[in-house]
């Protein structure tokens, strides 16, 4: 029969004592191997070699020590970024590099020169990293970023706020003189401002702009061009950005393609704007043609303002659903699969998205989940979440180990220590990938089951860390295994997926961590230090960039850019029996859930009912899943 690990909490685990800092492993192609965990359950080809070199280098204003070389994290990063940048173009000829910029509450007080020659070929990604998104901020000396007029290769900015710039002429924020490119993806820039024109971003006849999931606020141009974005080039894209509180959203001197985005507050648009559609105008100023699927004039966007919005990256814009933007970009035309912060497009709970650069996701309440695939629903009496159980079908098992949300939370799975796979609601045309009895593979010692593939399937894991790929045969969802690896265990206790696919990660409990595929490593308890045997959920963020780990004590553990809202010993509560951790969807906020059904609310997560409180004896909770009214 089946069951699983808990579905927000997927579980694994590797031997006591053992550290395993970090093993990544990526394959071109892999298959189904039917055979017993502790054999391995999959064969992988050769991992291909890129063609290109690729370096990372580091910047880090609180840690970093050293002016040049910054190669790594640390004391070994440089202080400023201009020196990340420096060290990058004197790299050899035809690096693409990526520069870690480390976030702190200090901000980067400095103004930045990029200049990659056509002669060094070098690429340059500055990321914003950490559980604070990095602020450049030069006080308004100047424009925060110059790209030079002599450089003439690709450069991307990705998830920083820029904000403070003050250009004597063009590009407040950022100013392109290039002839490479320029590419956006997940910044905000705010407080920015120009005599000319671009406020925000000014970018030259030479180059072009791409920028996706960026907020624009409060930038201003004293000329008419553009007080958030000037594009001077022939190939600029804008899609899913906000435009809001700008002195004006876009000038076009020669031509941009605007799609599935918000601009508000205008004037919005001036010169040639081509319409790609599902856009939401507060004026007429964007011209969009007879017949679009844009919106002009819109008075129900809503009021914006820059906000967390559970993320620690740059600040974005939240919207609700009365607003014109929640719902208008249909599935077909969703293909940035998440937003600014990270969270899903299109959002928990809904099946078109947003257009912008905030996402809005539903509330979650939870289900609980019993060994004998018994299903709780809280808050008690909703609508929507409930979807039937094993015993309400007449089914006797004990071995149920966890639940995951199936079909965009509109369904779950159950599923059993044998691999066995119990789909709800029953009949449903999507959800049942296959199982281990249905292979006749004979098997005790699943642990952990967890959606893949834009839950159009599922990876079922052992507590020797084998990894069994459903639907077998699948292209893409097996990334490695530790029996492949000749890793001997027998503790694994869960598992996490990131959240476009493409890795997992398995934990141990003794909270190791193993990573496969291109899901980061954060972290982990060995790595720390401390020194515990008692984890028993793991718990991705919505973003992919963190996780918390938890102890059957209501210990949380958090890595990368999951947030710490409280535990259990620190309040002072004593318990054994915790077996699950559910974030809210905003992030801000997480349950902690026991096997009798206790459950312990900590930031966002309003406490919405429990089994005690329901004066429900059981002690056989396995598992949570998050659900949605």
């Amino acid at each position: 029969m089946g069951s699983i690990t808990s579905g927000h909490a997927h579980r694994a685990r590797i031997p006591a004592g053992r550290f395993f800092a970090r093993r990544t492993i990526g394959v071109a192609a892999a298959s189904l191997l039917c055979g017993a965990f502790g054999l391995g359950v999959v064969a992988v080809s050769g991992v291909p070699s890129g063609a290109a070199t690729a370096t990372t280098l580091f910047v880090d204003n609180v840690n970093g020590t050293m002016a040049t070389g910054c190669l790594t994290s640390g004391a070994g990063a440089c202080k400023a970024i201009q020196q990340g940048v420096t060290a990058a173009e004197g790299l050899p000829a035809g690096t693409a590099v990526t520069l870690d910029v480390a976030g702190s509450s200090t901000v980067y007080n400095e103004s930045v020169t990029i200049n990659l020659t056509s002669a060094s070929g070098n690429t340059l990604d500055i990321e914003g990293t950490g559980s604070t998104s990095p602020i450049l901020d030069n006080g308004g000396t100047g424009t925060n970023i110059t790209i030079a007029s002599a450089s003439a290769e690709a450069v991307t900015i990705g998830h920083m706020t820029i904000s403070g710039g003050k250009a004597a002429t063009n590009g407040g924020g950022i100013n392109d003189l290039g002839t490479g490119s320029l590419t956006l993806n997940s910044d905000t820039l705010a407080d920015n401002s120009a005599t000319v024109d671009g406020g925000g971003v000014a970018v030259g006849s030479g180059s072009s702009l791409t920028a996706t999931n960026d907020t624009f606020s409060a930038n201003a141009a004293a000329a008419s061009g553009g007080g958030a974005v000037f594009a001077d080039g022939t190939m600029n894209t804008l899609n899913f950005d906000t435009f809001f509180g700008n002195s004006s959203a876009v000038e076009a001197a020669a031509s941009v393609d605007l799609s599935n985005s918000i601009l508000a507050d205008g004037p919005n648009c001036g010169g040639t704007i081509a319409d790609g559609g599902h856009n939401v105008s507060s004026d007429t100023s964007c011209s969009f043609p007879s017949g679009s699927t844009s919106i002009s004039n819109s008075a129900t966007i809503g009021a914006l303002a820059l906000a967390a919005n559970g993320s620690s990256g740059p600040q974005t814009a939240a919207i609700t659903t009365s607003s014109s933007a929640h719902g208008i970009v249909p599935l077909s035309a969703c293909a940035v699969k998440t937003d600014e912060r990270g969270q899903p497009r299109p959002g928990i709970g809904f099946t078109t998205c947003d257009a912008g650069a905030y996402e809005l996701q539903k509330s979650t309440g939870y289900n609980l989940a019993g060994s004998d695939g018994g299903v709780f629903v809280f808050p008690t009496g909703q609508t929507t979440g409930f979807f039937g159980s094993l015993p309400g079908l007449g089914i006797k098992v004990n071995n149920v180990v966890g639940i995951v949300p199936t079909n965009n939370f509109q369904g779950y799975n159950l599923a059993g220590s044998d691999g066995g796979v119990f789909v709800f609601p029953t009949g449903m045309p999507a959800g049942f990938f296959g199982s281990l009895p249905g292979l006749g593979v004979n098997v005790s010692n699943v642990v952990g089951m967890v959606p893949t593939n834009n839950f159009t399937g599922y990876n079922l894991v052992g507590s020797d860390g084998g990894v069994f790929v459903f639907p077998t045969g699948m292209p893409s969802g097996f990334f490695g295994s530790l029996p492949g690896l000749g890793v001997t265990v027998n503790d694994i206790i869960g598992t996490v997926v990131q959240p476009g696919g493409g890795g997992y990660i398995l934990v141990g409990k003794d909270g190791g961590v193993f990573s496969f595929g291109n899901a980061p490593f954060f972290g982990s308890l060995p790595g720390k230090g401390i020194s515990v045997n008692n984890i028993v959920a793991i718990a991705a963020t919505q973003d992919g960039k963190g996780y918390y780990l938890v102890g059957s004590n209501g210990m949380v553990y958090p890595f990368g850019d999951a947030v710490d809202h409280g535990n259990l010993p620190a309040l002072g509560v004593s318990v054994s029996n915790i077996v699950s951790i559910v974030p809210t969807a905003t992030g801000n906020g997480y349950w902690l859930i026991g096997r009798d059904g206790g459950v312990f609310a900590f930031g966002d997560a309003g406490f919405i009912g429990s089994l005690p409180g329901l004066n429900v004896s059981v002690s056989n909770i396995v598992g949570a899943v998050p659900t949605l009214f």
